[in-house]
């Protein structure tokens, strides 16, 4: 299981993490990995996920454009928002589908979109992800 954090454009995140002490605290014990697009996080299960974002908080809104949590079992990644509200308030249960999905794609030039199921993604687009989110950060 992994996170995703997509970054900013011209946003090397790996180092930007790497540079602040405070991050570097919070992922002393996972070894996050530097991928074109932002930076990937192996972890142990949802609760670590959700808990390694909250601790990042303050990063993510600054220097990404999405974080995402893979969920093996369906298949798919899930947003922050969506997890917190499947495995911590236990609000909603996933299915076999999800109501709300869509991709996030990542183009040549850095930028992420958000783009409907069924919608061809931009020109350029270097990697997608199908994504389960809530109705809010549906597009």
């Amino acid at each position: 299981m992994q996170v995703v954090c997509i970054a900013k454009p011209g946003v090397s995140l790996l180092q930007t993490l790497t540079d602040s002490e405070t991050s570097r605290h919070i992922l002393r014990f996972y070894r996050p990995e530097d991928i074109k697009y932002g930076v990937r996080v192996q972890v142990s299960a949802v609760s670590s996920a959700l808990a390694l974002l909250s601790e990042l908080r303050w990063y993510l809104l600054r220097y990404t454009t999405a974080a995402l949590i893979e969920d093996t079992e369906h298949g798919v990644y899930l947003t922050r928002e969506l997890a917190g509200k499947v495995y911590e308030e236990r609000e909603v249960s996933l299915g076999e589908t999800w109501e709300h999905a869509f991709r996030i794609a990542v183009t040549e030039d850095g930028e992420s979109v958000k783009v409907p199921i069924g919608v061809d993604t931009p020109p350029g687009t270097i990697l997608s992800f199908l994504v389960w989110g809530t109705q809010r950060e549906c597009p």
